[in-house]
């Protein structure tokens, strides 16, 4: 079993989701807390709620890049690396989960997001989609353990 997916189990017995572990997990590389913005990850949750939209994972993936290279103010720009990163994950995530038939929630749980038999399937695309991002920030010399504001 992968270290994330060992860092996973904790939250998902803990009952948060796809996309708020993805933010957790990028909030403890960078030694903080920040309840506000894992709970307001939870609106990405099981394909926006219904399983109708992309899954959460993805979602969430994309959030955690721009927490490290999105715009987060007035007087800042959005990393060069930002949209790169960004294509490079959804080209990713569409590799993955073709076998599914779509990368869209009720497509890879079946319309069964949340259960127990989904849980072994979405906990490896979660772990997966998780690695990808990191390796992505690397790639592009972004230090995962370091806060945008940090600089």
């Amino acid at each position: 079993m992968s270290d994330t997916i060992m860092r996973l189990v904790p939250l998902q017995a803990k009952g948060y989701p796809c996309s708020q572990m993805m933010m957790i997990l990028a909030l403890e590389e960078q030694g903080r807390e920040n309840p506000a913005l894992v709970r307001a990850m939870a609106g990405l949750a099981k394909g926006l709620g219904d399983c109708s939209g992309s899954c959460g994972a993805m979602g969430g993936g994309a959030c955690v890049l721009a927490l490290y290279a999105g715009k987060g103010g007035d007087d800042e720009q959005a990393l060069e690396a930002f949209k790169p990163m960004l294509y490079q994950l959804n080209e990713w995530f569409d590799e993955q989960t073709k076998g599914y038939g779509g990368s869209l929630c009720y497509q890879i749980t079946e319309n069964k997001a949340g259960s127990v038999e989904m849980a072994p399937r979405c906990g490896k695309l979660i772990a997966d989609a998780y690695d990808k991002v990191m390796e992505l920030l690397v790639a592009h010399e972004i230090d995962p353990g370091q806060a945008r504001d940090d600089d």
